[in-house]
């Protein structure tokens, strides 16, 4: 116990208000108890962290904050005070009054005498339900990171295993059987060279959606320009793009995301919309950069789509959130699509948007 403060003597009886002030005043559960866990005293911090009053809880058994399935738990807690021993940083989950669970972590030391006799337990119990939810929902979005990444692998080997491979392979074999027939070959030489010509197309494009070499030496808005024009030739649509005052120097990590939400939500719309005719604007907005997907096509139920957890959706979200940024889905059935996504600049974004203007 302190006997003094900046160098003044303090009496043991104002020593002790002191100390018990700070432990009324900890956001910290402070809670004591007898060798049997019979609860003998609640700070405040315990009443905001569990909701009981003081009243309440002061004389009952410390189970009723332990959950049934832990009982065990504390019992063994109990052996190992009563052997002298100190619980350090201990996490766990208790109840509330209300019955909600809490993450707390705790410390507890057991209570001498003058004899040095155990005559009780000290606790103290911190809150960290916050953390371990984000702990859990950064679990989760790291294994659907996961996951997205895998699916986007299988489907880069079956592009590359049915479609590519095998046109080679055919290819190939066209071009043995060749060998022997000079005149037949000359005959057949337009139509290979436009065979090849057709497979280096598709294999650049697939390269394309791995990354964008625009991306690197051109910028994100020419780059998804470029994407717009890739994919309107190959799938035989419109694609309208737009850009207002967007910054040509942009952070790595911004243009990267916007460019892969851009080809996300274009490959989805292309593939479920049911429309030939789509839309792309890429323009500045107070503080940030924003992204708009739309098209007029058949739409969907957004909330049933988020309930599936679908994984093009997941994909862009998590990008979105990697960068703080701002993600919706605007969309019904019959009445057509509108992504949304508005990432904020770095500060040296920032600048060079000023320098720009």
């Amino acid at each position: 116990m302190p006997e003094s403060v900046k160098g003044a003597r303090v009496a043991p009886s104002d020593a002790r208000l002191w100390l018990a002030a700070i432990v009324e005043s900890s956001d910290d559960a402070i809670i004591s108890k007898t060798l049997d866990a019979t609860i003998t005293s609640w700070n405040a911090g315990a009443q905001r962290i569990f909701g009981y009053a003081s009243d309440e809880v002061v004389g009952q058994p410390i189970t009723i904050l332990i959950p049934p399935d832990l009982w065990d738990e504390e019992m063994r807690i109990l052996e190992k005070l009563r052997a002298g021993e100190r619980i350090e940083h201990y996490e766990t989950v208790r109840v509330t009054k209300a019955g909600e669970k809490v993450h707390v972590s705790l410390s507890i030391s057991p209570i001498r005498d003058s004899n040095g006799q155990i005559t009780g337990f000290s606790k103290i119990a911190r809150n960290i339900t916050e953390r371990k939810l984000a702990e859990r929902d950064l679990a989760e979005m790291t294994r659907r990171s996961i996951e997205v990444q895998e699916q986007e692998r299988t489907r880069i080997g079956r592009e590359l295993h049915d479609n590519i491979s095998q046109r080679l392979a055919m290819l190939a074999v066209e071009l043995v059987q060749l060998q022997g027939n000079p005149a037949e070959f000359q005959n057949r030489l337009q139509e290979l060279q436009k065979e090849v010509s057709e497979i280096a197309s598709d294999v650049q494009s697939l390269s394309h959606e791995l990354h964008s070499a625009s991306l690197d030496y051109l910028g994100m808005v020419v780059a998804i320009r470029s994407l717009c024009k890739e994919l309107a030739a190959k799938y035989e649509v419109s694609i309208e793009f737009r850009d207002d005052q967007v910054p040509t120097h942009l952070a790595k990590e911004v243009s990267l995301c916007l460019f892969r939400v851009a080809q996300e939500a274009l490959h989805n719309a292309l593939k479920h919309s049911g429309v030939k005719q789509f839309a792309v604007e890429v323009t500045s907005v107070s503080e940030g950069v924003q992204l708009v997907v739309r098209d007029a096509g058949v739409g969907f139920d957004v909330k049933d789509a988020k309930g599936r957890g679908g994984l093009g959706l997941v994909s862009m979200q998590e990008r979105m959130n990697m960068l703080r940024g701002q993600f919706s889905i605007e969309s019904r059935p019959g009445e057509g699509t509108r992504i949304v996504a508005s990432v904020p600049f770095t500060a040296d974004n920032k600048e060079s948007s000023d320098e720009a203007a």
